[in-house]
Protein backbone atom coordinates (compact mmCIF):
# COMPACT_ATOMS: atom_id res chain seq x y z
CA UNK A 1 0.00 0.00 0.00
CA UNK A 2 2.76 2.40 0.70
CA UNK A 3 4.52 1.59 -2.18
CA UNK A 4 1.70 2.88 -4.18
CA UNK A 5 0.86 5.62 -2.29
CA UNK A 6 4.36 6.90 -2.94
CA UNK A 7 4.01 6.16 -6.67
CA UNK A 8 0.65 7.88 -6.74
CA UNK A 9 2.39 10.51 -4.97
CA UNK A 10 5.43 10.66 -7.80
CA UNK A 11 2.97 10.39 -10.64
CA UNK A 12 1.70 13.82 -9.53
CA UNK A 13 4.74 15.93 -8.60
CA UNK A 14 5.89 14.77 -12.28
CA UNK A 15 2.68 15.93 -13.98
CA UNK A 16 2.94 18.74 -11.79
CA UNK A 17 6.52 19.38 -13.39
CA UNK A 18 5.04 18.66 -16.75
CA UNK A 19 2.46 21.07 -16.62
CA UNK A 20 4.78 23.60 -15.83
CA UNK A 21 7.75 23.05 -18.57
CA UNK A 22 4.60 22.89 -20.80
CA UNK A 23 3.67 26.65 -19.96
CA UNK A 24 3.69 28.86 -22.92
CA UNK A 25 6.40 30.84 -23.69
CA UNK A 26 5.40 34.50 -22.09
CA UNK A 27 2.97 33.21 -19.75
CA UNK A 28 1.69 36.42 -17.78
CA UNK A 29 4.12 37.27 -14.70
CA UNK A 30 3.58 40.91 -14.09
CA UNK A 31 -0.09 42.07 -12.82
CA UNK A 32 -1.25 45.54 -14.18
CA UNK A 33 -4.32 47.40 -14.13
CA UNK A 34 -6.12 50.15 -16.72
CA UNK A 35 -8.13 52.53 -14.56
CA UNK A 36 -11.16 54.16 -16.06
CA UNK A 37 -12.55 56.86 -13.66
CA UNK A 38 -15.58 57.93 -16.66
CA UNK A 39 -13.33 60.10 -19.10
CA UNK A 40 -9.95 59.20 -18.40
CA UNK A 41 -8.22 55.95 -18.01
CA UNK A 42 -4.80 55.65 -16.49
CA UNK A 43 -2.25 52.65 -16.16
CA UNK A 44 -1.26 51.14 -12.90
CA UNK A 45 1.70 49.42 -11.99
CA UNK A 46 3.08 47.64 -8.78
CA UNK A 47 5.85 49.84 -7.58
CA UNK A 48 7.63 46.73 -6.39
CA UNK A 49 7.79 45.55 -10.57
CA UNK A 50 9.13 49.05 -11.59
CA UNK A 51 12.61 49.08 -12.88
CA UNK A 52 13.96 52.57 -11.59
CA UNK A 53 16.18 52.30 -14.93
CA UNK A 54 13.08 52.79 -16.79
CA UNK A 55 10.58 54.77 -14.53
CA UNK A 56 13.22 57.05 -12.48
CA UNK A 57 10.07 58.96 -11.10
CA UNK A 58 9.21 56.22 -9.17
CA UNK A 59 11.66 56.83 -6.39
CA UNK A 60 9.07 58.99 -4.89
CA UNK A 61 6.62 56.55 -4.23
CA UNK A 62 8.94 53.75 -2.81
CA UNK A 63 6.93 53.77 0.45
CA UNK A 64 3.80 52.80 -1.84
CA UNK A 65 2.43 49.16 -3.36
CA UNK A 66 1.43 50.93 -6.93
CA UNK A 67 1.71 53.63 -9.38
CA UNK A 68 -1.16 54.99 -11.30
CA UNK A 69 0.13 56.91 -14.40
CA UNK A 70 -1.42 58.88 -16.29
CA UNK A 71 -0.93 61.23 -19.37
CA UNK A 72 -2.59 65.00 -20.23
CA UNK A 73 -2.65 68.41 -21.00
CA UNK A 74 -0.69 70.60 -18.46
CA UNK A 75 -3.19 73.31 -17.60
CA UNK A 76 -6.54 70.99 -18.16
CA UNK A 77 -5.27 68.23 -15.38
CA UNK A 78 -3.82 70.71 -12.94
CA UNK A 79 -7.17 72.54 -13.49
CA UNK A 80 -10.10 71.30 -10.42
CA UNK A 81 -13.08 72.97 -11.90
CA UNK A 82 -12.08 73.97 -15.49
CA UNK A 83 -13.89 76.25 -17.41
CA UNK A 84 -14.88 76.37 -20.95
CA UNK A 85 -11.68 78.71 -21.90
CA UNK A 86 -9.58 75.72 -20.26
CA UNK A 87 -11.45 73.22 -22.39
CA UNK A 88 -11.18 74.64 -25.36
CA UNK A 89 -7.23 75.55 -24.95
CA UNK A 90 -6.37 71.70 -23.79
CA UNK A 91 -8.59 71.04 -27.03
CA UNK A 92 -6.68 72.89 -29.93
CA UNK A 93 -2.84 72.04 -27.95
CA UNK A 94 -0.11 74.19 -26.97
CA UNK A 95 -0.36 74.29 -22.99
CA UNK A 96 2.14 71.38 -22.87
CA UNK A 97 1.76 68.27 -21.41
CA UNK A 98 2.33 66.64 -17.81
CA UNK A 99 2.40 63.12 -16.50
CA UNK A 100 0.21 62.33 -13.16
CA UNK A 101 1.56 59.74 -10.60
CA UNK A 102 -0.58 58.61 -7.64
CA UNK A 103 0.98 56.01 -5.35
CA UNK A 104 -1.60 53.75 -3.70
CA UNK A 105 -1.20 51.36 -0.90
CA UNK A 106 -4.29 49.41 -1.72
CA UNK A 107 -5.09 47.49 -4.66
CA UNK A 108 -6.30 50.29 -7.50
CA UNK A 109 -9.50 48.88 -7.45
CA UNK A 110 -9.64 49.20 -3.83
CA UNK A 111 -8.19 52.61 -4.23
CA UNK A 112 -10.61 54.10 -7.08
CA UNK A 113 -14.12 52.20 -5.63
CA UNK A 114 -15.93 54.54 -7.80
CA UNK A 115 -14.25 53.37 -10.87
CA UNK A 116 -13.60 50.63 -13.73
CA UNK A 117 -10.32 48.71 -13.03
CA UNK A 118 -9.36 45.97 -15.23
CA UNK A 119 -6.53 43.43 -14.35
CA UNK A 120 -4.26 42.53 -16.79
CA UNK A 121 -1.44 39.97 -16.86
CA UNK A 122 1.81 40.54 -18.69
CA UNK A 123 4.94 38.67 -19.04
CA UNK A 124 8.02 39.75 -18.07
CA UNK A 125 9.38 41.25 -21.50
CA UNK A 126 5.43 42.72 -22.01
CA UNK A 127 5.96 44.25 -18.42
CA UNK A 128 9.21 45.88 -19.75
CA UNK A 129 8.31 47.25 -22.89
CA UNK A 130 5.00 48.99 -21.20
CA UNK A 131 7.31 50.62 -18.49
CA UNK A 132 9.72 51.62 -21.39
CA UNK A 133 6.49 53.74 -22.80
CA UNK A 134 6.08 55.05 -20.15
CA UNK A 135 9.57 56.14 -18.76
CA UNK A 136 9.68 57.52 -22.42
CA UNK A 137 6.74 60.07 -21.88
CA UNK A 138 8.74 62.13 -18.81
CA UNK A 139 10.25 65.62 -20.12
CA UNK A 140 14.62 65.07 -18.89
CA UNK A 141 17.01 67.17 -18.60
CA UNK A 142 19.84 67.91 -21.59
CA UNK A 143 21.90 64.58 -20.10
CA UNK A 144 18.40 62.58 -19.58
CA UNK A 145 18.64 63.58 -15.73
CA UNK A 146 15.09 63.22 -13.90
CA UNK A 147 13.65 66.53 -13.25
CA UNK A 148 12.30 67.29 -10.16
CA UNK A 149 7.98 67.64 -9.91
CA UNK A 150 5.98 70.03 -11.09
CA UNK A 151 3.77 69.98 -8.78
CA UNK A 152 1.36 68.41 -6.43
CA UNK A 153 -1.35 66.19 -8.12
CA UNK A 154 -4.93 65.70 -7.45
CA UNK A 155 -5.06 62.85 -5.17
CA UNK A 156 -3.25 62.62 -1.51
CA UNK A 157 -0.11 61.10 -2.67
CA UNK A 158 0.56 62.45 -5.80
CA UNK A 159 2.80 64.20 -8.35
CA UNK A 160 2.83 66.10 -11.57
CA UNK A 161 6.01 66.05 -13.84
CA UNK A 162 6.42 67.68 -16.98
CA UNK A 163 5.78 65.65 -20.14
CA UNK A 164 6.25 65.09 -23.98
CA UNK A 165 4.16 64.87 -26.35
CA UNK A 166 0.70 67.58 -27.22
CA UNK A 167 -2.56 66.54 -26.36
CA UNK A 168 -5.40 67.63 -28.43
CA UNK A 169 -8.90 66.58 -29.21
CA UNK A 170 -6.72 63.44 -31.38
CA UNK A 171 -4.30 62.80 -28.74
CA UNK A 172 -6.09 62.32 -25.58
CA UNK A 173 -4.80 60.93 -22.52
CA UNK A 174 -7.00 57.76 -23.59
CA UNK A 175 -4.86 57.87 -26.84
CA UNK A 176 -1.94 57.64 -24.40
CA UNK A 177 -2.98 54.34 -22.52
CA UNK A 178 -4.40 52.79 -26.03
CA UNK A 179 -0.48 53.02 -27.54
CA UNK A 180 0.66 52.00 -24.09
CA UNK A 181 -1.55 48.62 -24.24
CA UNK A 182 -0.09 48.22 -27.63
CA UNK A 183 3.26 48.83 -26.93
CA UNK A 184 2.88 46.14 -24.28
CA UNK A 185 1.97 43.73 -27.15
CA UNK A 186 -1.81 43.76 -26.97
CA UNK A 187 -4.21 43.27 -29.81
CA UNK A 188 -4.98 47.09 -29.98
CA UNK A 189 -4.80 49.20 -32.86
CA UNK A 190 -4.54 52.79 -30.97
CA UNK A 191 -5.39 55.41 -33.59
CA UNK A 192 -8.58 56.55 -33.48
CA UNK A 193 -8.99 55.81 -29.74
CA UNK A 194 -9.55 58.92 -28.09
CA UNK A 195 -12.41 58.73 -25.36
CA UNK A 196 -12.09 56.33 -22.09
CA UNK A 197 -14.74 53.72 -23.50
CA UNK A 198 -12.83 53.22 -26.59
CA UNK A 199 -9.80 52.16 -24.38
CA UNK A 200 -11.90 49.53 -22.44
CA UNK A 201 -13.73 47.76 -25.03
CA UNK A 202 -10.57 47.61 -27.32
CA UNK A 203 -8.87 45.99 -24.11
CA UNK A 204 -11.65 43.84 -23.20
CA UNK A 205 -11.80 42.49 -26.81
CA UNK A 206 -7.96 42.20 -26.46
CA UNK A 207 -7.89 40.23 -23.65
CA UNK A 208 -10.96 37.36 -25.35
CA UNK A 209 -8.45 36.94 -27.74
CA UNK A 210 -5.59 35.81 -25.44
Amino acid sequence: MRRARDWRHGLAAAAMLLLIALRPAGAAEREIAIVNIGWHTGIALKVADIDPALIPEARYFVNFSWIEFGWGDAEFYRTPDPDLSVYLSAAFGGNGSVMHLVGMLPEPADYFTSSEVVSVGLSEAEHRHLQAYIGSGFKRGADGATLEPAGHGLYPASLFFDALGSFSLANTCNSWVARGLAEAGLEIEPDGIIRAEGVMDALRAALARR
